[in-house]
């Protein structure tokens, strides 16, 4: 068997010292942490500062929800308290004209068996400046007279 050692790279060192390159790639390792932790830092003040705002807006849009929940709040009470006093003035309104209808009817079933008062007095009679008190009879008018042009 014939073991053969691998050809090296053109870019690696002719002859490579294994602690050497043992140190070169610890180093390189613990810039590449460093530069991540770096990284992952600014990313982390980034996300809170962007956190940060979106939680004072959010209170903000909170605090102007709770303001205009209190003015609704308001305008609802204001028009539940008119409706309801439309509403009771509305039952007093059917109460009186349901005791006013009431009235009337047992004033008009006393007065059904009467004749109504004009019947009763007969036709209306006035004086007659013209006829010399005496009463006309409005059913039978005289003929109408000419008005003058001057009052």
């Amino acid at each position: 068997m014939n073991i053969q050692t691998p050809t090296p790279s053109a870019y690696a060192p002719i002859k490579a010292d294994p602690v050497r390159l043992a140190s070169a790639t610890i180093e390189a390792v613990d810039k590449i942490g460093a530069a991540t932790s770096e990284e992952i830092e600014r990313t982390a003040d980034e996300i809170m500062r962007g956190a940060t705002e979106i939680a004072e807006k959010l209170r903000a849009l909170a605090s102007a929800i709770w303001e205009h929940s209190k003015i609704a709040n308001e305008h609802v009470t204001d028009f539940c308290n008119k409706a309801t006093s439309v509403l009771e003035g509305v039952r007093v309104l059917q109460q009186k004209l349901e005791a006013n209808g009431r009235e009337s009817e047992t004033s008009e079933t006393d007065d059904a068996s009467l004749p109504p008062s004009l019947i009763r007095k007969g036709p209306a009679k006035f004086d007659n400046p013209e006829l010399g008190n005496q009463e006309r009879d409005i059913a039978h008018p005289p003929p109408a007279q000419p008005r003058s042009k001057h009052r």
